[in-house]
């Protein structure tokens, strides 16, 4: 396999791929009309004939990934310091878009910490719907709820979660209304 870009065709068969992965999703939806270029193909899983992933033999298994981004979300959505460290990098980034309190990258496990503590501040409420398993990323359909302040937030977010070894070392938030979620954040 040569590194790269893409070529045009493998890219529109992983772009075909991924519209079937995402089809009845409207976040996923939304995240994949917005990326271009070979991105879409890191983010979300391409099957191969019948349903078998791509990935190597020696990458996690889809269960491994959804065990690990399980205990890291649950550890955020719990406000567990403990187990944010037990779950993530040292070195782990979190960048989320836009210019509320906690916009920007976060990084390292301190400055993860706090941000589960903002969060738990806020009242967010986080659901999870949907999972899409990359090579060593995992994409997660989220509805995020809340009220705080008189203000209220309803939102679909798609994070795309890297794993390095058996732990999170890098989360990236897309969000389909940056505005609502910065009004909420402020």
């Amino acid at each position: 396999m040569t590194r790269g870009r893409p070529s045009t065709g493998s890219f529109l068969r992983a772009s075909l791929l991924a519209s079937n992965v995402i089809e009845g999703s409207r976040a996923l939806r939304t995240l994949h009309e917005t990326l271009t270029g070979a991105a879409i193909a890191t983010v979300l899983v391409c099957l191969g004939p019948g349903g078998a992933s791509s990935a190597a033999p020696d990458e996690p298994t889809t269960q491994q990934q959804r065990a690990i981004v399980g205990a890291f979300a649950s550890a955020i959505v719990h406000d567990d310091h403990a187990g944010i460290a037990e779950h993530a990098t040292d070195d782990i980034a979190w960048t989320i878009p836009g210019s509320s309190v906690v916009s920007g990258r976060a990084t390292g496990i301190g400055d993860i910490t706090r941000l589960a503590d903002t969060f738990a501040q806020y009242g967010l409420h986080i659901s999870p719907q949907g999972f899409a398993f990359g090579r060593d990323t995992v994409a997660v359909t989220l509805h995020d709820t809340g009220e705080h302040n008189g203000k209220r937030l309803d939102q679909d977010v798609v994070n795309v979660l890297t794993i390095r070894g058996d732990k999170i070392c890098e989360v990236t938030a897309h969000l389909t209304d940056i505005d609502s979620f910065d009004a909420y954040f402020s």
